[in-house]
């Protein structure tokens, strides 16, 4: 499975994000819109989004009051944001890194980590398990870890080229993990499950059916 330099995922995004700037569309996901609220209400303010690609679910935080801080191993999608943020005026914190690494910062920093289908990219379940691992140690007690994975529902599920444990190369090149309500579950250790909620993105370049996840941290 190639994982880095010519071929890898990392490259293939590098160049649909140089070719389409607006890939996945300019409106904020569908997740983002659905948990706005939830965010709200538990008193966030400080935000880490991890895989925020382009920026469209970035920016939409920005714009209703949260300090983000945006990660993503694309130069390119970060450089591209970080030309929005200009354009909005928006006070975001933009760093290229590789989630599989360590994240960068102490303990107890953030109030919510964000993503919207990061863990359904090219990451095995381990790699999966260790991410969320680092996001508990960077939250702070009470925080919430709101995430969005495809699922076994999803019309792609189990079909093209089949490249390891519930993951396909789809015609377009890009390796997507699924994930079911067991695997979520099994992962979400040391974490409060509070809700696994199906839903529907449309966004381009095809229908997608997702799961929305949230995990709080415990207070104690």
């Amino acid at each position: 499975m190639a994982r880095h330099g010519e071929g890898s995922q990392q490259e293939h995004w590098e160049a649909t994000y140089t070719s389409a700037a607006d890939f996945f569309g300019k409106e904020p996901s569908e997740l983002v819109i659905s948990v706005l609220g939830v965010m709200r209400d538990s008193g966030a303010k400080d935000v880490l989004e991890l895989g925020c690609g382009q920026g469209r679910d970035t920016l939409y935080l920005c714009r209703n009051g949260f300090t983000v801080t945006a990660l993503d191993y694309s130069e390119t999608g970060i450089c591209q944001m970080g030309e929005r943020a200009k354009e909005w005026g928006a006070d975001v914190t933009l760093k290229v890194h590789d989630a599989r690494e360590p994240l960068p910062f102490p303990d107890n920093t953030f109030d919510v980590i964000y993503s919207h289908m990061f863990f359904t990219m090219e990451l095995t379940e381990a790699e999966v398990a260790s991410i969320l691992k680092e996001c508990w140690r960077v939250l702070r007690p009470g925080g919430l870890n709101i995430y969005s994975v495809r699922n076994d529902h999803d019309p792609h599920y189990g079909k093209f080229e089949k490249v390891g444990e519930d993951m396909w190369r789809n015609p377009r090149g890009f390796i997507v993990h699924f994930f079911n309500e067991e695997k979520i579950k099994r992962l979400s250790k040391d974490y409060e499950l509070l809700w696994i909620k199906e839903f529907e993105d449309g966004a381009p370049p095809f229908l997608k059916r997702l799961y929305e996840v949230v995990l709080r941290k415990p207070q104690a």
